[in-house]
């Protein structure tokens, strides 16, 4: 190894450290909360872009976790950081009835509507010509859907949250001037919470045949499941090829993150009400009820995250214009049921049956002058839900994208980006009977949606 490269590595090591410590520093805080399940590990360019073309445009520190092959084209070392804030809505038409087919009290919120801030960053090198070497901070998921305690759909769900912070370290090696090969691992920490409301007077009205105990909703118990996993690894890996000066065609993969998640779930409510919950499975022990301890207990869940792929392309058709469109699967069929368990027995077994899912998108940039950049993108998300799952919990339809944002160079080190996106998301129908834990209530109706996302990117190159 040359000298000129053990010097290289020697700036890459101080300059990582303090990358990696800024980042860790601006994750930490994220107990504050993300906005939907699987999120674009993307810049605010990307964001305009409607998410079109990967992380090939040039010198795009997101290629650090996104496709590491691209890191081998860029002419330098950056930091780049990136806060992205995302307001999902979805509004709730239709009924809720309890075990006797009366309407659920309380009112129908909308259990998102505001911005939910997340950050970005990623940090990326040449060692060489040959070589460049990247670390990163993602939030590739995130989930929060909040209602009221006293919502009209509690008894299908009244918090669920997701929030998973991955590091990764990754390569990309320049196999010549047209091809370049890349390949990272990732250690991804999850925390996930889940709330619901039970009416064990539907419970017992359900399996009795009549509300000999009591009426229905007159008994409410909030259960909490709160679990985490503090850190599960995968990996991932991609190509980028130049089959002319303005083509680049990009691939990426990557792996399965299985894990399963720990904690605790706690219960609060009336003794009464916890007592006929404690008694439940005694008095029908072929119901299928959980022995749940009304003072709380250990809870754990497998919840692994899917696999994704994503093959992108970018046309420059001058200096200033340039077009790139992009698809990514993702393989969500394995995430047939999310299961909650306590001391090996059953807790709740909501069931999934999710299907793999494409997204397609095609967007550009618009280069007015030296300093100036716009962008625009549109595409198409679709849902992995369905009316088997779908409940207030993630109301997710199909999803039309619209971005546009501007990039500002304010000088030959320092540029800054603004991305917005806004979502046009497709009815999402739903239609289930709860459980005989969850009290034998009703749901019938659909989610209308829409989102929103603002982002907003600083990118420094040394």
């Amino acid at each position: 190894m040359d000298r000129q490269t053990l010097q290289n590595l020697s700036r890459l090591g101080t300059k990582a450290s303090l990358a990696l410590a800024v980042a860790g520093a601006l994750a930490m805080p994220l107990g504050a909360q993300a906005g939907s399940f699987q999120l674009p590990t993307d810049n605010a360019a990307g964001w305009a872009r409607a998410n079109a073309g990967g992380s090939l445009f040039a010198n795009d520190p997101t290629a650090v976790y996104n496709n590491p092959a691209a890191m081998a084209f860029f002419d330098g070392t950056l930091v780049q950081l990136t806060g992205t804030g995302i307001r999902p809505s979805a509004k709730f038409e239709g009924s809720f009835q309890d075990q006797q087919g009366n309407p659920t009290t309380g009112n129908n919120p909308d259990g998102f509507g505001k911005f939910i801030p997340f950050p970005n960053m990623a940090f990326a090198t040449k060692v060489n010509d040959r070589l460049a070497l990247g670390a990163s901070v993602t939030v590739p998921y995130g989930l929060v859907s909040e209602y009221n305690p006293t919502w009209q759909g509690r008894y299908f769900g009244t918090k669920t949250s997701v929030q998973s912070i991955a590091l990764s370290f990754s390569a990309g090696f320049k196999v010549n001037d047209q091809f370049s090969i890349g390949a990272g691992i990732v250690g991804q920490r999850t925390k996930a919470q889940l709330n619901t409301m039970l009416d064990p007077y539907g419970s017992a009205a359900g399996l009795l045949g009549a509300p000999i105990l009591g009426a229905p909703q007159s008994g409410d118990v909030q259960l909490n499941v709160d679990v985490k996993k503090k850190f599960a690894f995968g990996y991932f890996a991609g190509f980028e090829f130049k089959p002319t000066a303005r083509d680049s065609i990009g691939f990426s993969y990557h792996s399965e993150i299985k894990q399963t998640l720990s904690g605790n779930y706690a219960m609060y409510g009336s003794q009464a009400s916890k007592d006929l919950i404690a008694l439940a499975p005694v008095v029908f022990p072929n119901a299928g009820l959980p022995a749940l301890n009304g003072d709380g207990d250990k809870a754990s869940a497998e919840f692994n995250m899917p696999a994704f792929a994503s093959l992108d392309w970018l046309h420059a058709f001058n200096d200033n214009f340039s077009v790139a469109a992009g698809v990514k699967w993702t393989d969500w069929s394995n995430f047939k049921q999310l299961t909650l368990t306590s001391n090996g027995q059953t807790l709740v077994s909501l069931p999934q049956a999710y299907k793999n899912v494409w997204v397609y998108s095609i967007g550009g940039d618009y280069k007015l002058n030296s300093q100036w950049t716009l962008r625009a993108g549109i595409g198409y998300d679709e849902s992995p839900s369905n009316i088997i799952s779908r409940d207030p919990r993630i109301p997710d339809g199909s999803r039309r994208l619209l971005g546009f944002g501007l990039g500002y160079q304010a000088s030959d080190k320092f540029a800054v980006d603004f991305g917005y996106q806004h979502q046009f998301v497709s009815d999402a129908r739903v239609k289930q009977t709860n459980q005989a834990a969850l009290g034998y209530g009703t749901m019938d109706g659909k989610f209308k949606d829409h989102g929103d996302v603002v982002s907003l990117t600083g990118t420094y190159r040394f």
